[in-house]
C-alpha cells in the first residue's frame, strides 16, 4: 500500500476530513527511553498518559493537511518532570512538521503571507514569523559585490523614497536602502573594498547621487540615464499642450486630452492614420507644432554619432522660440547643469532600464502585500530569484610587467586574498587570478604565498580550496 504521508518513521492509521482539511491519524512508535532528558537519571521513567496533538503538514491534493497523533507522555521519578516522546520530522517548539516549515519559508518570498496561511491551514502570524526567520538567515549570508556598472535609482514606497542599487550588466539587484539620502548611500558604498571594479555609474538627476559617485569612484564616468533626459523633453512639450488646451472651450479641451497620446509618441512610430491626424492637428496649432518639433529634435540627438550629438546638444537651446523658452526652461536648465553626465552616455551607452523595471516590481509587491514592512519588501526583491551565481575560477598565471602595473594601480598594490602589500621580497611574485560569473570576467592579484597555499576561498565566496588550474 502506498504511504500517503511519506514521512519517515510515521505510520498512518486512518484518514478523515475536517473543515476542508485532510486529517491523517498517525503514530510514531518508539521504545521507552531509558534516561530522563532533563536530569539524566537512568531507569527512572514511567508512562504518564498520552496527549492528543495535531501538527500542521504541507498541503496535499490542493487542501491543507494535518497530522493527528497520540503522543506518549513520560515522567521522571527523580526530578518529577514530565516530557513528551521525541517525534521525527516535527519542528521543535512548533506544532508543525519540518517540511511544512521549509515549505512556508520557500513560499514566503513569492506569495502573500495570508495566502500561504490559507493554503497550509495555519495562522498568518506563524507564516510571518517563519518568513522573518528565513529572511534573517538570507540576510546573514548576503554578500553583495561591486559590479562593473553600478545603477542607482529610487522608488517611492510607503510615502518615502527608497534608493535602489543594481548590477546593470548582470541585471541583478544589489540592495535597497531605506532612503536616498547622501549619508545613507555613502555609508553603504564605504563598506566595500572592491570599489575599484566599478567602471562607471548610471544615475538620474539627483545631485547627492552625483556627489557620492565622484567621492567613491573618482575618475570613473557618471552617466545620466537617457530615459530621464528625454522624459523632460516630453514634460516640456506637455506644458505647452496644457497651456494651450486651457484656452479652448470645454468640448475642444476634451478632444485635446484624448489626443495627447499622439504627441507623446515618436513620429516615426505612428501608424499612417496617426500621422495624418497629427499633421492635421499641428497644421492648425503652430505653437504646439513648434513644441512637438523641439521634442522630436531632442530625441534625435541620441541617434547621432558623438561629435554631431554634442554639437546638436549645445545648439538646441538656441533653437527654442522666445514664446516657448519658459515652457522648456526645465530642460535647458538640466542640460546646462548636467551637461557632462548627459553627454557621457555617448561614450558609455548604459541605461538604468533594468533598475526602472525593478522599481515597478517593488511597487507591485508592495500593493499585493498591503502593509509589508520595508524589511520584507527588501528581502523579496533581494532573494526572490535565488542567490547570485558565485564567481568560479577560470585560471591562475604569473602577471606580465605591463599587466602587473595596470592591476597594481587598480587594486592598490595589495594581494586581493590576504591583503598584504605585493613585492615585499624578491621571491614574492604577483600572480593573476581570473574569475568568471555569467558573461563577466575579473582579474585579481594574489601574492606568491597565497598562490602556493592557494588561499583563494575569499575570492571565490569562501568555497573550499581549489586545485590550481591553467589555460
Amino acid at each position: 500500500m502506498t504511504d500517503i504521508l511519506d514521512l519517515k518513521g510515521w505510520t498512518v492509521l486512518g484518514r478523515t476530513e475536517e473543515d476542508g482539511a485532510d486529517v491523517l491519524e498517525a503514530e510514531y512508535p518508539l521504545p521507552m527511553p531509558t534516561a530522563c532528558p532533563k536530569c539524566g537519571t537512568l531507569d527512572c521513567i514511567y508512562r504518564h498518559g498520552t496527549k492528543a496533538t495535531t501538527y500542521v503538514d504541507i498541503p496535499m491534493r490542493g487542501k491543507p493537511a494535518k497530522l493527528r497523533a497520540k503522543v506518549q507522555r513520560y515522567r521522571c521519578t527523580s526530578c518529577k518532570e514530565t516530557f513528551l516522546q521525541p517525534l521525527g520530522g516535527i519542528l521543535e517548539g512548533r506544532r508543525m512538521t519540518e517540511r511544512c516549515a521549509t515549505y512556508i519559508k520557500a513560499h514566503s518570498l513569492r506569495d502573500t503571507f495570508t495566502r500561504i496561511a490559507e493554503n497550509v491551514g495555519c495562522d498568518d502570524k506563524t507564516v510571518r514569523t517563519l518568513g522573518a526567520e528565513y529572511m534573517a538567515e538570507l540576510e546573514a549570508s548576503h554578500r553583495p559585490e561591486m559590479p562593473d556598472w553600478l545603477g542607482i535609482d529610487e522608488t517611492q514606497i510607503d510615502g518615502k523614497m527608497r534608493c535602489v542599487l543594481t548590477d546593470i550588466g548582470e541585471r541583478r539587484i544589489l540592495d535597497m536602502l531605506p532612503d536616498r539620502d547622501k549619508a545613507t548611500l555613502a555609508g553603504w558604498l564605504h563598506r566595500f573594498k572592491d570599489r575599484h571594479w566599478v567602471k562607471g555609474v548610471a544615475i538620474d538627476m539627483w545631485r547627492p547621487y552625483r556627489d557620492v559617485s565622484h567621492q567613491m569612484f573618482p575618475g570613473r564616468p557618471v552617466v545620466i540615464d537617457k530615459f530621464h533626459v528625454v522624459r523632460m523633453a516630453n514634460y516640456c512639450m506637455e506644458r505647452v499642450r496644457i497651456r494651450l488646451q486651457k484656452q479652448r472651450k470645454a468640448g475642444e479641451r476634451r478632444l485635446w486630452l484624448q489626443s495627447k497620446a499622439m504627441l507623446n509618441m515618436r513620429y516615426a512610430k505612428l501608424a499612417e492614420k496617426g500621422r495624418f491626424n497629427l499633421d492635421m492637428w499641428l497644421a492648425n496649432e503652430l505653437e504646439l507644432a513648434a513644441a512637438y518639433g523641439l521634442k522630436e529634435a531632442f530625441y534625435n540627438i541620441y541617434d547621432l554619432p558623438k561629435a554631431q550629438a554634442v554639437a546638436a546638444f549645445d545648439a538646441f537651446p538656441g533653437t527654442i522660440p522666445a514664446s516657448l523658452k519658459a515652457d522648456f526652461k526645465t530642460l535647458t536648465t538640466a542640460m546646462k547643469n548636467w551637461r557632462t553626465e548627459i553627454l557621457a552616455y555617448f561614450d558609455h551607452p548604459i541605461t538604468n532600464a533594468y533598475t526602472e523595471a525593478l522599481n515597478g516590481v517593488a511597487k507591485t509587491i508592495n500593493r499585493q502585500g498591503r502593509g509589508y514592512t520595508f524589511e520584507v519588501l527588501r528581502a523579496r526583491l533581494l532573494y526572490g530569484k535565488g542567490p547570485l551565481e558565485p564567481w568560479r575560477l577560470a585560471t591562475v598565471y604569473p602577471a606580465n610587467p605591463t599587466q602587473l602595473q595596470l592591476l597594481k594601480r587598480e587594486q592598490g598594490n595589495r594581494c586581493q586574498s590576504c591583503g598584504c602589500e605585493l613585492g615585499r621580497t624578491k621571491d614574492d611574485k604577483a600572480n593573476v587570478v581570473v574569475l568568471v560569473r555569467g558573461n563577466t570576467r575579473r582579474q585579481q592579484l594574489i601574492c606568491g604565498l597565497c598562490n602556493v597555499g592557494f588561499h583563494t576561498e575569499a575570492l571565490n565566496h569562501r568555497k573550499p580550496p581549489s586545485t590550481q588550474k591553467s589555460g
